[in-house]
């Protein structure tokens, strides 16, 4: 059975041995040639027009015989993302996820919040991440020409700089760990597959990609402020899936908005360098760079006609997201609703399924059909527990229960 490198037996504990080891074998960097910096350190252009601020119109108003946005008020070249991202630019009630109070969190909650701490700090992540594997490029090209110079002492230490490195990437552990659980399932090893399939849930939890299932909300140009629900199918649970719990005229309820796939060697990912923020947006969001992820973003014509897919971007921008689709030039960002918000944008779709034209003001008739839905349910339920095991049931067990003498007089 081959076992790939795995960070169970050693692993660089947080950010200062990244120093450490840096320093330790920047004398090894005498093998590489000005040609072997590495080719992720330049700075990634994007440019799209952000949904969420100004008003602009939504990604879901789409022509099919123009190939594009129906509102032409908006160019792509309008606002450069890395500008865009401003701290006065979050949607009203959005919020960050909760601060848990210690006191009412079980022990048993407790130990899985220190062992997710203790993950976390065998990794690196953000702008340290970027620079790690810059540094794991050129480790690698200075192994590659130590090799070639067949000078032994040089391709011991760069052999082991480059994996107590590699095992500081979350996401290389994790899809390490999936090799080797694939090959252990191959050749029937109960035991060490259950130990792989363990080391790649635990690095799973520190990627920030897979940790973003529940309800968000964005901004879908004039259709106003749209709820998502994100979850995650297919093999490992590797693709995204944003499914619409409010929609609108073009894309519905019910539908998917858009999808991404996260596996490591996805198609397209290779090619999508992080992106660089100028230095006032990376200072209000902490962030310098941010990861993106290949994807499908769907459009449709009014009513839901028309449907199809199209290329688009997922970028994680810290506790938040946005999506891209890339041919209309048109970018929507995502926040936590808060639970008032949650709570109000459920019963405005639940009255516009009832007619209601304005959701913040529903007519009447809609209130009226809201209310007889409501009695409708209520009287399933009592006759639901009218069914209970050893319990008169009027609609059963007394046909003539209401026809008896004195009944409603």
């Amino acid at each position: 059975m081959t076992i790939l490198g795995s960070h169970s037996d050693a692993f660089a504990p947080n950010t200062k041995l990244f120093g450490t080891i840096a320093d330790k074998h920047q004398s090894m960097l005498k093998y590489a040639s000005p040609q072997s910096s590495c080719k992720s350190s330049k700075t990634s252009s994007f440019s799209l027009s952000m949904a969420v601020m100004p008003d602009s119109p939504g990604p879901n108003d789409f022509e099919p015989s123009q190939g594009k946005n129906t509102d032409q008020s908006a160019s792509p070249q309008e606002n450069d993302l890395s500008s865009s991202f401003t701290s006065d630019s979050m949607p009203d009630e959005m919020i960050l996820p909760l601060e848990e109070n210690d006191s009412d969190v079980t022990a048993e909650r407790k130990e899985r919040i220190e062992r997710e701490r203790e993950a976390q700090s065998r990794f690196l992540h953000g702008d340290e991440l970027v620079e790690l594997r810059k540094y794991v490029i050129n480790l690698e090209a200075d192994l590659q020409r130590a090799r070639d110079q067949g000078d032994i002492k040089a391709l011991r230490d760069l052999t082991k700089a480059l994996y107590e490195s590699k095992n500081m990437d979350a996401e290389h552990v994790y899809v390490t760990a999936l090799e080797n659980l694939e090959n252990a399932e191959k050749e029937g090893l109960k035991d060490e597959a259950e130990k792989f399939r363990k080391e790649s849930l635990l690095a799973r939890e520190c990627l920030p990609q897979f940790q973003l299932g529940g309800l968000w909300v964005g901004k879908y140009g004039e259709h106003g402020y749209e709820m998502l629900n994100v979850t995650y199918i297919g093999e490992h649970r590797n693709t995204l899936v944003a499914t619409k719990v409010t929609g609108d005229k073009n894309v519905p309820k019910g539908e998917l908005s858009f999808t991404a796939d996260l596996h490591p060697d996805a198609k397209g990912r290779d090619e999508l360098e992080a992106i660089e923020l100028s230095d006032v947006a990376s200072k209000q969001w902490g962030h310098k760079h941010l990861p993106r992820f290949p994807g499908k973003g769907q459009v449709a014509a009014e009513g839901f006609v028309n449907n199809q897919w199209m290329d688009g971007q997922l970028i994680l921008v810290g506790e938040y997201f946005s999506f891209a689709w890339l041919p209309l030039g048109h970018q929507i960002f995502f926040g936590r609703p808060s639970a008032e918000l949650t709570l109000k944008m459920l019963k405005q779709s639940k009255m516009a399924d009832y007619g209601a034209v304005d959701k913040d003001s529903p007519n009447a008739v809609a209130e009226q059909r809201a209310f007889a839905q409501r009695c409708f349910e209520e009287t399933e339920l009592m006759l639901f527990d009218d069914e209970a095991e050893g319990e008169l049931c009027f609609l059963v067990d007394d046909e003539e229960y209401f026809e008896q003498e004195g009944c409603f007089e």
